[in-house]
């Protein structure tokens, strides 16, 4: 006669760990590709005075007459000035 046998596996807390895990990676990589993928222009960067002075490598003054001519423009969010990034460097592309 035939005996069954009866097979027991014993799930171990690290391999169910692993597995949740990987199928966390699973589900949650596709959702950070689509998000890595949106355009940066949604999120515009602003300067505050002393980053664009740092970056542009001017003085206060020359960065205030640019401000006051219209050259680069500026946005005021109560009583502080900040400037886009993207409009620094059009500037910059323009000027070549």
């Amino acid at each position: 006669m035939h005996s069954n046998q009866n097979k027991f596996y014993q799930i171990v807390p690290e391999t169910q760990t692993t597995d949740i895990i990987s199928g966390l990676v699973k589900a949650i990589t596709p959702l950070l590709s689509k998000t890595q993928e949106r355009p940066t222009d949604d999120f515009e960067e602003l300067f505050t005075v002393d980053e664009t002075l740092k970056f542009l490598k001017c003085s206060k003054q020359a960065l205030w007459n640019w401000r006051k001519n219209g050259i680069l423009p500026s946005y005021r969010l109560g009583n502080r000035v900040y400037y886009k990034k993207s409009d620094i460097f059009a500037k910059l592309i323009k000027q070549e």
